[in-house]
């Protein structure tokens, strides 16, 4: 081994430097760890690692809201349903005070004052239909159901739409599509065909029925289909009725694109319940009104039926979205987060290499002044 002593280069100090810098820098990094608390700090402590912790802390917010979305979601079904259930007690004593005029007992003047009551009633259903909101969304004026628009065809075979005639109830049964009706001048109404002479969007089974304006469809597994006519267009001939799956407030229920659940509510007022043209002047009209405000009573707890469905599943979503955002996190600070003890003993050992560089670069430096003995 070379054995030499120069003082133009002074190789210890040099090596001795490096080391000392070595140390310096781990000791910094130890010290920046141990005063954030987060092993990756920027992307060159772990480029792979900063990536995929900044990806899932996206993942984390989008969960966080996602669950304040379902948290409102839930929100919004109360709020329609708590409308609703006024709604049915204003039907239930609609439907005593029916009862009590079809009994012959009662004079057409008792019936009048009945009449009264129901008139105001009646009144009250269709401002509670058009006032319940919320974040200024109606909710039970049809805002929130699916659309529908009613077309007829012109000489040139173009659809255009009409307001002649309306689709004031569907449940969610009638699937998205076309269906055909032709209103007769009588009143009446027929399923309207296509050129095989097929029914167009019901069934061969489904009944039809007309009065008084209202056109109803019924058929299995508790198909409704009801429109109304404008009496004041007095609208006849045929027209198609497209119902689309559009119109429902959808609820985001994932951290991505495309996760939601639709909240459909259907329009509750006395056009849609059919109370809009109920007769209260004779028995025989109360008692058929009986029949009227027991189905709108029937669909009323339909829709309540529904929100509840959907604010149970809404609260399951919550649920799940907090337990996966807790996952996430606990994940996200294994790969972000330091191990305090583990850094601490790194940053002794650390400590401990400096103040040994400090002193051998200190050692290094006397080295020429040795030489410079052989000099004297």
């Amino acid at each position: 081994m070379e054995n030499t002593m120069r003082i133009g280069t002074n190789m210890s100090a040099i090596i001795s430097n490096g080391y000392l810098s070595k140390s310096e820098k781990s000791l910094q990094k130890s010290l920046e760890r141990l005063s954030s608390g987060y092993k990756i700090n920027s992307a060159k402590d772990d480029g792979a690692g900063k990536a995929i912790s900044e990806k899932m802390k996206t993942q984390i917010k989008n969960l966080n809201r996602a669950s304040m979305n379902a948290s409102d979601g839930i929100s919004v079904t109360q709020a329609a349903e708590g409308a609703m259930a006024e709604i049915q007690s204003m039907l239930q004593r609609m439907n005593e005070l029916a009862v009590q005029g079809a009994n012959d007992s009662f004079t057409d003047e008792d019936r009048n004052n009945i009449n009264s009551e129901i008139q105001s009633l009646k009144k009250e259903i269709d401002r509670i239909s058009s006032d319940t909101e919320f974040n200024n969304t109606k909710l039970l004026n049809g805002e929130v159901q699916r659309r529908s628009y009613a077309t007829v065809k012109n000489a040139d075979g173009e659809k255009n739409l009409t307001s002649g005639i309306k689709a004031t109830y569907y449940d969610s049964t009638v699937l998205a599509g076309e269906y055909g009706l032709t209103i007769n001048a009588d009143g009446s109404a027929d399923f309207l065909t296509d050129d095989d002479g097929n029914r167009i969007g019901f069934s061969d089974t489904a009944v039809i029925t007309a009065e008084n304006n209202k056109v109803k469809v019924t058929d299995v597994n508790g198909f409704v289909f009801e429109c109304t006519v404008d009496p004041e267009q007095n609208f006849t001939g045929d027209v198609t009725i497209e119902l689309w799956d559009i119109g429902a407030m959808p609820i985001q229920l994932g951290a991505n694109a495309n996760q939601t659940m639709d909240i459909i509510i259907p329009e509750i007022s006395t056009n849609s319940l059919n109370l809009d043209q109920l007769d209260f002047s004779t028995s025989e009209s109360c008692g058929k009104a009986i029949t009227i405000i027991e189905e709108a009573v029937s669909r009323v707890s339909k829709a309540r039926s529904d929100l509840g469905a959907y604010e149970n599943r809404l609260e399951y979503s919550v649920t799940s979205l907090d337990s996966t955002q807790e996952s996430m996190t606990s994940a996200l600070s294994r790969i972000v987060d330091v191990d305090m003890a583990e850094e601490m003993t790194n940053y002794t050992q650390q400590n401990v290499l400096q103040q040994a560089g400090v002193s051998m670069v200190a050692q290094a430096n006397q080295l020429p002044e040795k030489v410079l003995q052989l000099l004297q």
